[in-house]
């Protein structure tokens, strides 16, 4: 019976980690020479050219290098190191970080990596790091604060997505690496729609739309649409859909009363205050309006592809769907990259990781375990293990690429940000009014 080519990649990935095997106990000496191909491919049963490819796999991961019409030689192996890398709780979960990095170090056995975890922002972490996981806005926090120059400059990818590589540019050369991303949508409860005879969303609702099923489902008996209001890739959604961006004069806030931006601002207000739409409830995080939409208590949210990854194992019957919009669509895309710490110890090691994480290989992984969306363009659809659940509509994000906005859209300093919103949530409780917001954000914000 013919071999399939899954059968003679199997065979291939064994020949591979038996000569791993044979040099790290020292069968084939650092200096010495492997076998020739002709001996390798009747060793393992193997064609020339599949022993050809393995061994240029040994030669990428560093174990031998090739020496022109003499052979493979065993390189000298450098001592064990172990990396540092940090990052947030949610990025280990978004980048389903820790089977990368055992398959990392089964490809480099004397690199070990260990997970920092932190709250804060991984590029002001108080201990020098050799590999940073960064969202953009740490990343724009990073450079506003005149913090990026710690970030070694890589080289970029052309098979990376092009809105990705532009989001982590510093001093004109590319900072971070992006590893994966996921653009803010509308989810909802299937089931929920089905109940009270009504359409499921698509891409042609303004917000009038969900506001008008929001108030029927509330009427039915569930609550109508919710989100975290206070979370920064969903308030300043409404105001990147205006169209528009604050406009500067001598160096402050020029004012916006009368703009299109004030009408996302007071579109946010409209729904927020709307009981028949959306329920009075003080949520802490993202994640306590998940636990709501899960409980079915809430029919409508806002969520991002990487926050999905949160409902792995969910039986909910759910889906998404762009998310509506005022004059044209617009939404957030989340995206994680991966960065050198310039002041690392061992740089070559955290350069061979940053490498692994955004390389085919893992970002196939990424595919297959998260809902979230690779960098790499051309594996965005590579076929899951069948393991992960995915929205039926997860596909869509690839037509809304048009649509996806960052923070710097809105051409305010994202350190300037936590000033914007607590006046717009004084803006947004009645506790001052539009004539008070625009004065004291024209007080507060110079540029």
């Amino acid at each position: 019976m013919k071999k399939t080519a899954d059968a003679f990649r199997k065979q291939m990935d064994q020949m591979i980690q038996m000569l791993k095997d044979d040099i790290s106990a020292k069968r084939y000496e650092a200096g010495h020479y492997l076998p020739s191909e002709k001996v390798l491919a009747a060793r393992f049963g193997l064609s020339n050219n599949s022993v050809r490819k393995g061994l240029e796999t040994l030669v990428e991961e560093g174990w031998i290098e090739k020496i022109p019409r003499v052979g493979n030689r065993v390189k000298y192996r450098k001592p064990p190191v172990t990396l540092i890398l940090t990052c947030n709780p949610n990025s280990v979960r978004d980048v389903h970080l820790e089977p990368l990095l055992t398959e990392f170090q089964n490809r480099h056995p004397s690199i070990a990596v260990k997970i920092r975890k932190i709250e804060g922002n991984p590029g002001f972490a108080d201990v020098p790091s050799d590999v940073l996981l960064l969202n953009e806005y740490q990343f724009q926090t990073m450079v506003e604060r005149g913090r990026a120059g710690i970030l070694e400059p890589l080289r970029g990818k052309p098979e990376t997505l092009p809105f990705l590589t532009e989001r982590f540019i510093y001093g004109g050369h590319l900072a971070a690496q992006p590893v994966v991303f996921g653009p803010v949508v509308l989810c909802y409860n299937k089931r929920h729609f089905r109940e009270c005879g009504l359409p499921e969303p698509n891409g042609s609702w303004r917000w009038s739309d969900l506001i008008d099923h929001a108030e029927r489902l509330t009427a039915f008996g569930h609550f109508g649409f919710s989100f975290h209001l206070p979370s920064l890739n969903r308030w300043p959604i409404f105001l990147l859909q205006s169209g528009e961006a604050f406009r500067w004069t001598n160096g402050r806030i020029a004012d916006f009363r009368g703009t299109p931006l004030m009408e996302g601002i007071r579109l946010c207000k409209e729904i927020i205050r709307n009981r028949n739409v959306f329920p009075f409830y003080w949520s802490d995080s993202n994640q306590e309006i998940n636990q709501m939409f899960w409980d079915g208590k809430l029919s409508m949210i806002l969520t991002s592809y990487l926050g999905l990854n949160e409902w792995r194992n969910t039986s909910l019957d759910y889906d998404v769907s762009p998310i509506p919009f005022i004059h044209e669509p617009r939404t957030m895309a989340i995206a994680i990259a991966a960065a050198v710490d310039g002041r690392s110890e061992h740089p070559e090691e955290a350069r061979l990781l940053v490498a692994y994480l955004s390389s085919p290989d893992a970002q196939q992984s990424i595919r297959q375990r998260t809902v979230g969306v690779p960098a790499l363009q051309g594996l965005e659809d590579a076929a899951g293990d069948g393991a992960l659940k995915l929205p039926s509509r997860h596909s869509l994000y690839r037509e809304m690429m048009f649509s996806f906005r960052s923070h710097r859209d809105l051409n305010i300093p994202v350190t300037m940000i936590s000033v914007l919103i607590k006046e717009l949530k004084a803006y947004w409780a009645d506790m001052i009014t539009e004539d008070e917001l625009w004065e004291r954000l024209h007080r507060q914000l110079t540029d």
